[in-house]
Parts: structure tokens; C-alpha cells; sequence
């Protein structure tokens, strides 16, 4: 562990350190601050670039994803929200950034396993504070803030133009986010990353370390009382039992022995999965709703943004912001057309973490992809994980993770984005190139 926070004090004054802590803490801060961290981190990343005499990278995702957010760019035009639709495509926009940073900057393996380590401890201290706000509010009697920035998120909101659920939630904790849900949320997303560092490799020093963060990364997910998590949960230990058949004795007296840990409170809110009760009877509502909705534009959406889905149904008597399933959301807002093009981001990642198997050196990146596609497929029936910044922001991260992986371990050659700009432009750059290279050389 010293080695490697004295490699991070070392390397803390180089720009690509800075890009990876600028995207890593994205997660602990709240949903605004996300953007200026979106582009101090590219910023980091294009400095990093020339001082390399290198340009930002974009792989094969990281195109699909260019697509995808210029089909959004057309739906603004026929969205019935014009204004909401918009923001959520400068969302996007911004939080792409994250994918150009990561994809920059991580040119070589040192590199990569650095920022994995930093989203292991990020991962690890947003479940520690899930751990605490729960833990503080069974033992003292006053109320502990479920949202560790509900008072300032409260101040800044009441001129955010569409109006946030910032109300109690029970004992379910929100963490450094607003909502149960999108913790969740977010530590799905990661976990499988943070599983891959904590029992990968040869990290001796750094790995009870990593270890602590993926018990209390799992606490923030037991403590969000998340049933789509839960089965998500499920999904990535079903990948390791498979991937690891034999170690298969040892991860179940493991899990049994973590289920003795587990409150009673959690049992139960998992075993009301399969049970009728106001929050499951609401998603079926809501998904009859959402598909007689997508019936009436089925190719093209009704345009990005939220906001199209709630009026929908709210005019349809379900007071509910989105269609809390991500295939529905994605075809009410782009139709079939946006579900196909992150259908086909999510095979590239699938096909990806297969190719990675063959590789014995990364045969748990592998793994670690493959229960990540599973298990975002797995929660995303049941809610939407692409809702705010934070969340579009870590997903971009982890489709920047794919393609660097891809580049590192399987040959992949990533494109130079200079060489995606107009003709005239590279034109121009290639001659301003050639003068400085002939004034170096006088």
C-alpha cells in the first residue's frame, strides 16, 4: 500500500494523475460539480497528450457513443420538451469527456492499474458513508441526513429548473447521492472493477486495503434496501462462481459467511423481491403506461430527456420521472434506433471481456466486463441507470475502461480524434506541425 500511495504522491503534479482523481472523485461530490471536474479532467488529459506530442484518443466505443449522442442531437429538434431535451444531451456531452480523458491518458498498464485504484478507494468511501448513515441512525435516536450534501444540494436546486426528489427515504441511505437508487446504482457499475483489483494480480501490500473497500462498497449497496441492486449482486456472483468453477467452495462459505453479517432488515427487503407491494404494483403501472406510449413513436422516440417520459405519465395518472427500466426509457426517448446503438455498445463490451478470457494475463478483466454487462442489464430492468450526470459520467468510465483495455491487452488501435476532424482542419495542423518541427531543428 505505501508503494503505491507514494507512486500517486510522486506522480500527483503530472496532468494524467490529475485527469484520473478528476474523474475518480466525480462520484463523492454533488451532481454539479461533476461538470467542471468533467473539464478540468479533459484539460488534465489534452496537456498530458502534448507533452507526449499525442493527441486525445477515441476507440471503437468511444465512436459508437459519438453516434449515439448525434442521433440525440437530432431529437432535440422534434422533442416536445425542447429545453430538457437539450440538457440532457449537454449531459452527455460533457460527461463524454470523461471517456476522452480516461481513454487519453491511460497509454500504458501502470497507468490503468492506478486508476482502477483509485475507483476501488472512491468505490470504497461512498459505501462507508452508506455504512455510517445507516449504522448512526440505529444508534442514535436523532435523525442522521440520508444525503450527505442534502444541505446544500437543497439550496442549489431551488434553481434547477425541474424539481428533484430530495425527500426521506426510511432507513434506505443515499450516500454522496440524492437518491437510493442511484447509489446503487453507481456501485454496481463499479463493483466488478473494484472486485477485479481486490483479488487480482499481485497487489500484496494494497490488497487488504481493496479488500475493506469492496465490503463497504457492498454495505452501501445492502444499505440502499436497492432490490434491482441485490439481484445485480446475484448476477456478478454468478459470473465469478462460473468463471472460477473451481474455487466454487470457497466463494460459497464465503458468501455464507458475509450473509451471517448481514442484517436482518436487508434479508427481508430481498426475500420481497418476487412480493406484490406498492413499489413493484407502481413499476407495472408505469411499464403499461410506457409501452402504450412507445406504440405512438416506435422508431424515432419522443426525444431525449426525462422529461418527455414524465408528462407522459403523469398525463396518464402514474406520478413517476422516469419509465425505471432502461430498455423502456431508451425507446421512449430514441425509439428502436437508440435501443439498437446501446444494444450494440453493450455487445462490444460483452465481446470484448470474451476476448479478454484467452488472454491469461487479464483473464479477470475478462470476467470483470462480462459481470458488469450482466449485471447493468440486470438492474437496468428495473430502473434507469443512466439518469444524472454522475451516473452517465461513470458509465462513460467504464466503456473508457473497455476500449483501453482492448488497446493494452488485445492489440486494438485506437484512433487519433484530430484525424476525425474535417479535412481542412487536419490540413491546417499538419502544417502548423511541419513549422515547428523545422524551427526545432534550426
Amino acid at each position: 500500500m505505501k508503494a503505491q500511495i507514494q507512486y500517486i504522491r510522486t506522480h500527483l503534479r503530472q496532468p494524467w494523475l490529475l485527469a484520473v482523481l478528476c474523474i475518480a472523485v466525480i462520484p463523492i461530490f454533488p451532481e454539479y460539480i461533476s461538470i467542471p471536474l468533467a473539464g478540468c479532467s479533459i484539460w488534465a488529459a489534452a496537456y498530458d497528450a502534448k507533452a507526449r506530442r499525442q493527441s486525445l484518443f477515441i476507440g471503437t466505443l468511444g465512436k459508437l457513443l459519438l453516434v449515439f449522442i448525434a442521433y440525440m442531437a437530432v431529437g432535440v429538434f422534434y422533442s416536445d420538451n425542447p429545453l430538457n431535451s437539450l440538457s440532457t444531451l449537454a449531459m452527455w456531452v460533457i460527461m463524454f469527456l470523461v471517456y476522452l480523458a480516461m481513454t487519453t491518458v491511460l497509454c500504458n498498464k501502470q497507468r490503468f492499474d492506478t486508476a482502477l485504484f483509485c475507483i476501488a478507494l472512491v468505490a470504497g468511501i461512498v459505501g462507508l458513508i452508506s455504512c455510517f448513515q445507516y449504522g448512526l441512525n440505529l444508534v442514535l435516536s436523532s435523525h442522521v441526513p440520508q444525503q450527505f450534501w442534502g444541505w446544500i444540494d437543497r439550496v442549489v436546486y431551488q434553481w434547477f429548473p425541474m424539481p428533484l426528489n430530495l425527500n426521506d427515504f426510511g432507513s434506505r441511505v443515499s450516500s454522496t447521492f440524492t437518491n437510493p437508487n442511484i447509489v446503487a446504482e453507481y456501485l454496481v457499475m463499479v463493483l466488478p472493477f473494484v472486485i477485479y483489483y481486490a483479488f487480482s494480480g499481485k497487489r500484496t501490500r494494497v490488497r487488504i486495503l481493496c479488500r475493506v473497500c469492496l465490503l463497504t462498497a457492498v454495505g452501501g449497496i445492502a444499505f440502499s434496501f436497492s432490490r434491482g441492486s441485490y439481484l445485480a449482486l446475484l448476477c456478478m456472483v454468478l459470473v465469478l462462481c462460473v468463471a472460477n468453477i473451481r474455487k466454487l467452495s470457497v466463494i460459497i462459505m464465503s458468501a455464507v459467511s458475509l450473509l451471517v453479517l448481514v442484517p436482518d432488515s436487508v434479508m427481508e427487503r430481498f426475500f420481497s423481491v418476487g412480493s406484490m407491494d406498492h413499489s413493484i404494483s407502481e413499476r407495472w403501472s408505469i411499464w403499461g403506461v410506457t409501452l402504450k406510449g412507445i406504440l405512438e413513436n416506435p422508431i424515432f422516440g419522443r426525444g431525449p430527456g426525462i422529461q418527455n417520459t414524465w408528462d407522459m405519465l403523469v398525463e396518464a395518472g402514474v406520478n413517476a420521472p422516469h419509465a425505471h427500466n432502461l430498455v423502456l426509457e431508451l425507446l421512449v426517448e430514441g425509439g428502436i434506433i437508440a435501443l439498437f446503438i446501446m444494444m450494440l455498445i453493450g455487445w462490444k463490451v460483452l465481446r470484448t471481456g470474451i476476448h479478454l478470457l484467452g488472454n491469461q494475463e487479464v483473464s479477470f478483466m475478462g470476467v470483470t466486463l462480462i459481470a458488469f454487462v450482466l449485471a447493468f442489464i440486470m438492474h437496468g430492468m428495473v430502473d434507469f441507470p443512466l439518469l444524472c450526470p454522475k451516473l452517465v459520467g461513470t458509465f462513460m468510465m467504464v466503456i473508457a475502461f473497455t476500449d483501453v483495455a482492448s488497446r493494452l491487452y488485445l492489440g486494438q488501435r485506437n484512433a487519433d480524434l484530430s484525424t476525425m476532424a474535417p479535412t481542412s482542419l487536419r490540413r491546417r495542423r499538419l502544417a502548423s506541425d511541419s513549422v515547428a518541427m523545422s524551427s526545432l531543428s534550426k
